[in-house]
């Protein structure tokens, strides 16, 4: 199992940078003593082995945290401190932690930050000798939009994210690079760099993607020298929006994973004509599977619809309908996953449908549309009213409903605005009030992160259609 090939490679104790954020750099040595001592403390502290919250915003920490925990055989669930109070509450309900790591408040579970760092950095600690995760285990939780409101938890076991990591590695076919950092990790699409960077002895490089001033992101990203990147396509047409994000600003860069939603020929063929050496890799996969489940790379002449690849060799996908019968090549329908990616479910007792058994296998129904074409699996749009925004799933009941709690709101109705590709470029939210936009944007604030802040109209009836229901394109027009 990979954990046996990261501990193996932590104990050589090299003074190669592992980790850097900010002007800091950490080496293997030092991020080997890390997870040692906080290991140590969680094998004391946490006997029960009893899931481990770890808050924060992307500090070594976070990420000494995850290994050690999952080498004394603890789940984490990671936390961002971009995330509301009340969802943050609501993810501890759920999960129900022994230990609480960062400056969370109102916890009397709570190591803070200086509290974990004291830990982390006692010299005199003891080397790992065993790994307590089991190949069964639940490995962490990330929690995704759900649609009462209330955030899930998706269970990933060792077994799924072993297979995850080693896929990867055979994909970037690669050792001892930097690798960068976008995306927060609560947020799974930061799995491949995570992992990716210990599994190969690479230099994992933050970019603090929270906010994008365009100086220090650059000044970031040119003193990097990052040979691979992984990020959503939304952040890399950010990027391309000042010319300067080129080869002479990433001179080393030699691969960019996409994942977290739909990559248009546009954004690849504007990264190809500024990098001559660059490879673009597409990747689709839905955090019930374990980061992504396919793969494609993309080519220079880039066609009009890029596919997302073909499956990982543990990984069977079908196209099917809605008697789950298998479709035919080019026939558009649900995209089901069966194989080692499939996560254990969900957290807790979430009614769904999505985790099923299908031709004796564990099969997820992702509620994605698309269709298989000579071999290679394309993706179109979300079934329901799921979107991918940002590179964030959301739900558009999770908004619509959080709204609706908020008193002064009669009726509230959430839709995407999409381009001509059918890519989300804004949620719209129509509601019936009297108080003020502002007011609500500062009342929804509390509630959720803000890539689910919609924009806002307030309106004073909602058009209906032939059947009776709200009239979604009349309102997309008002906008």
């Amino acid at each position: 199992m990979f954990l046996d090939d990261v501990l193996e490679m932590l104990k050589k104790k090299s003074n190669q940078k592992a980790y850097t954020i900010g002007e800091k750099s950490y080496t293997y040595a030092e991020f080997y003593k890390y997870v040692a001592n906080i290991y140590e403390f969680l094998l004391r502290e946490n006997i029960g082995k009893k899931p481990v919250v770890i808050y924060g915003h992307k500090e070594v920490y976070m990420k000494a945290c995850m290994i050690a925990s999952s080498m004394a055989g603890m789940t984490y669930v990671p936390v961002d401190i971009s995330i509301p109070e009340e969802r943050i509450k609501s993810i501890i309900d759920q999960v129900k932690p022994k230990i609480i790591v960062g400056d969370l408040k109102n916890y009397n579970k709570n190591v803070s930050k200086n509290e974990i760092y004291d830990i982390m950095k006692n010299d005199n600690y003891n080397e790992i000798n065993q790994i307590f995760m089991k190949q069964d285990d639940i490995y962490y939780i990330v929690f995704t939009s759900g649609s009462t409101g209330i955030p899930k938890g998706v269970k990933i076991t060792y077994n799924n994210l072993d297979s995850c990591i080693k896929w990867l590695k055979e994909l970037v076919q690669t050792k001892k690079q930097v690798i960068l950092n976008q995306a927060n990790f609560s947020f799974d699409l930061s799995v491949a760099d995570l992992y990716l960077s210990l599994i190969t002895e690479s230099e994992h490089y933050i970019i603090d993607s929270e906010k994008l001033d365009y100086e220090t992101t650059f000044n970031s990203l040119n003193k990097s020298n990052a040979t691979i990147a992984v990020m959503t396509p939304s952040y890399a047409d950010l990027l391309l929006l000042d010319k300067t994000f080129n080869q002479n600003l990433m001179p080393k860069l030699e691969k960019i994973i996409f994942c977290g939603e739909k990559l248009n020929n546009i954004t690849a063929e504007k990264l190809y004509n500024r990098f001559d050496k660059l490879k673009i890799i597409n990747t689709y996969g839905p955090t019930e599977c374990t980061f992504a489940v396919t793969s494609y790379e993309v080519p220079r002449n880039v066609c009009n619809k890029i596919p997302v690849g073909t499956p990982k060799s543990d990984v069977e996908i079908y196209i099917v309908d809605d008697n789950l019968q298998k479709l035919s090549e080019e026939k558009i329908g649900e995209i089901l996953i069966t194989g080692k990616s499939v996560a254990d479910g969900y957290l807790g007792n979430v009614v769904n449908n999505s985790f099923i058994s299908y031709q004796g296998k564990n099969a997820y129904l992702t509620g994605d549309l698309g269709y298989i074409k000579n071999g290679l699996l394309y993706y179109i749009q979300r079934k329901d009213k799921q979107i991918k925004y940002k590179g964030y799933r959301i739900e558009l009941s999770d908004v619509e409903n959080n709204l609706i709690e908020l008193k002064y709101i009669e009726k509230a109705v959430v839709v995407a605005k999409k381009d001509e590709e059918g890519k989300v470029i804004s949620i719209l939210a129509f509601v019936k009030t009297n108080e003020e936009i502002e007011k609500i944007k500062q009342d929804l604030k509390k509630k959720l992160p803000d890539y689910m802040i919609p924009r806002i109209k307030i309106v004073d009836k909602f058009p209906l259609n032939n059947n009776g229901k709200c009239d979604e394109k009349k309102l997309l027009e008002e906008f």
